[in-house]
């Protein structure tokens, strides 16, 4: 990093070059430069959640050809956390460059050949052939949004000692770098060398402890605003929010915790039971919040969407023919292509899909706190209920560098991703509904569900899709630096939003085709001009080939769905505001018109009866 000194004779230097090329108008050519107050930004911390500083440190470790990753959160005080790995570790050398080049990665350059952060032959693998995650060199810094206080130990093989790092990050005072025109310092570091026993040179990793984390930190981890709007009631004696139903428990309330796993229950076992509890959760809203987990909980949850992880059940692509899925692929045409697997080949192989399956060359895992993390993605091939389409639908392609050689450079570089769109009349968990982007098999954001803000109306559609692509090549520089949106004017990021809205275009209207074939649906007589009335309200809004509000449009029970929107019933009865008991076939009626404009699934389980109830109890309302 330059010194003051430095960067004055550095400014002099080029202001007298500006003034001698004045008169002969030549062009003045100079590299941009970057300010210190860049980096005492980066090392405040960048991140939004705690979560995302987590997945940095656990990027790291994959970046560094790690095959375990074990964290220790130290839940429920969360007073120091660990994060270890059995990656390559660092070198003397390594490390120092690490801790003299914020914002300066030897990854994906030529210097990480000789750092051993890349590999020699292609410096955006790292050395065993992994794609690196990292590129800008702040990663380790991730820290500074949990704590100023940390800790590296690391030894790479080969070596005969084993470094320590302490850490302190001070915090930017903007004022006082008004004030002094010094170079910034963004912390101290004191090294330690100790030297291992012979037999211990073969080891290699690197751990990263944190002390002190930030009390705002430990407060969010410990769900502290959670609790605490769920303690605050409304003039009708009802919490302001519900506590969430799974939980590391609460000490100032006393409470035990209640976590969806058994003690007894091995770190795979755990995550079972985590994704199990998503699918069982009652409440919630359509805006997939994971409101019935804890933060804690939530922290698990994202970090298992986000990472280069295995999948809860195998790959989508490794469907097979026996898999029960109707498959489509994206031609270049404007309609959606069946696919007939024979036997003996699975939706990879007759795509010639190259996206890293569960038996990748360099395994990776991570266990937090007792819980091996998996992609929490489980595509079935049964329907969640009922629908005119028949069973789910499934559309997979992928896409190698659509920009021609002139345009290249203009577009920021190569491009080429492979993507699935996965369609069922419901998808649990709800958190899973939406658009997942992955670059070299992580991504710094979850699940979008405006489908990167796809303009065309469909509600119902829409809220029955979840999707994924995997970018192989490109998009990268499209990440803003926290890695948890993009640069929505970048060619690539563009590209692919386009690529993807067609997509699901043509799915709509392969699903429409679909339902088209059971007409018997349509001609159902209904009981009834309410019910009636309700099914053409829905037609209207909805379109006359969505499903129909209800799998049983006769039936004589309230149904425990209507749309996507679950309804849990008191009864089987509601009274009118004179006692007397609303027929069965109303309420159903009105329950249609509601989820028809979309209603009844922004509210929770139990706000979508008492709604309606209490319209049908309106004073004067005649049942």
């Amino acid at each position: 990093m330059a010194t003051s000194t430095e960067s004055a004779n550095t400014l002099d230097a080029l202001e007298q070059r500006i003034r001698d090329n004045a008169d002969s108008h030549q062009p003045v050519e100079t590299p941009l430069a970057t300010s210190q107050r860049i980096i005492a930004r980066v090392t405040d911390g960048i991140y939004r959640e705690p979560w995302a500083a987590f997945r940095e440190l656990i990027a790291n470790a994959y970046d560094a050809d790690a095959t375990h990753v074990t964290i220790e959160t130290g839940q429920p005080d969360f007073r120091e956390v660990t994060v270890q790995d059995d990656g390559i570790g660092m070198s003397p050398r390594t490390l120092a460059y690490v801790l003299t080049n914020i914002g300066g990665s030897s990854k994906r350059t030529a210097a990480g050949t000789a750092l051993n952060t890349a590999r020699a032959d292609t410096p955006n693998l790292s050395p065993a052939g992994r794609p690196l995650i990292g590129k800008i060199g702040i990663g380790l810094f991730a820290v500074a949004q949990l704590t100023q206080h940390f800790q590296i130990i690391t030894k790479a093989a080969g070596e005969s000692h084993r470094l320590s790092a302490t850490v302190q990050l001070r915090t930017h005072d903007e004022t006082k770098a008004q004030q002094h025109d010094t170079e910034y310092v963004a912390g101290l570091v004191e090294i330690v060398s100790q030297r291992v026993p012979e037999h211990e040179q073969g080891s290699h990793g690197t751990a990263v402890v944190l002390y002190q984390l930030r009390d705002e930190v430990r407060r969010t981890l410990q769900s502290a605003e959670l609790w605490k709007a769920a303690s605050v009631e409304t003039d009708g004696g009802e919490s302001v929010q519900k506590p969430p139903q799974f939980h590391i428990g609460h000490s100032a309330n006393e409470l035990a915790p209640h976590l969806p796993w058994q003690g007894s229950d091995s770190p795979t076992e755990r995550f079972q039971q985590i994704f199990a509890a998503t699918r069982k959760a009652t409440g919630g809203t359509k805006s997939a919040d994971l409101d019935h987990f804890d933060e804690y909980l939530r922290l698990i949850w994202k970090l298992s969407l986000s990472l280069p992880l295995r999948y809860i059940d195998g790959h989508p692509f490794d469907q097979d023919a026996s898999s029960g899925l109707h498959l489509l692929e994206l031609p270049e045409s404007d309609q959606a292509r069946e696919i007939k697997l024979s036997p003996q080949e699975s939706l990879r192989s007759h795509l010639d899909l190259r996206t890293a399956c569960d038996t990748a060359e360099i395994p990776f895992s991570v266990t937090l706190d007792g819980v091996e993390l998996r992609r929490p993605i489980r595509l079935t091939d049964k329907l969640e209920k009922p629908s005119g389409v028949g069973k789910p639908v499934m559309i997979a392609a992928k896409q190698n560098n659509p920009f021609i050689p002139g345009i290249l450079d203009r577009a920021g570089g190569r491009l080429s991703f492979e993507a699935y769109l996965y369609w069922n009349s419901r998808i649990i968990p709800k958190e899973t509904v939406g658009v997942l982007v992955r670059i070299c098999g992580a991504s710094g954001t979850l699940f979008d569900p405006t489908f990167l803000n796809y303009k065309v109306s469909e509600q119902t559609r829409l809220r029955q899709i979840t999707a994924e692509i995997f970018v192989h090549e490109g998009l990268d520089s499209a990440i803003n630096i926290d890695r948890e949106s993009f640069n929505y004017s970048h060619p690539h990021f563009l590209f692919i939003q386009k690529w993807l809205h067609r997509a699901l275009r043509l799915l709509a209207n392969r699903l429409k085709s679909l339902a088209a074939r059971d007409l018997a649906r349509a001609k159902v007589k209904l009981r009834g001009e309410a019910l009636a009335y309700a099914v053409q309200v829905w037609a209207r809004r909805l379109g006359a080939d969505a499903d129909p509000p209800y799998s049983d449009p006769l039936g004589e029970s309230l149904p425990a769905a209507v749309g996507a929107a679950d309804v849990d019933w008191p009864s089987k009865k509601i009274l009118d505001s004179n006692g007397k008991p609303v027929g069965t076939g109303r309420i159903r009626a009105l329950a249609a018109i509601l989820e028809a404009y979309g209603v009844l699934s922004h509210l929770a389980v139990e706000d979508r009866c008492r709604l309606i109830t209490d319209i049908v109890r309106l004073p004067g309302t005649k049942s």
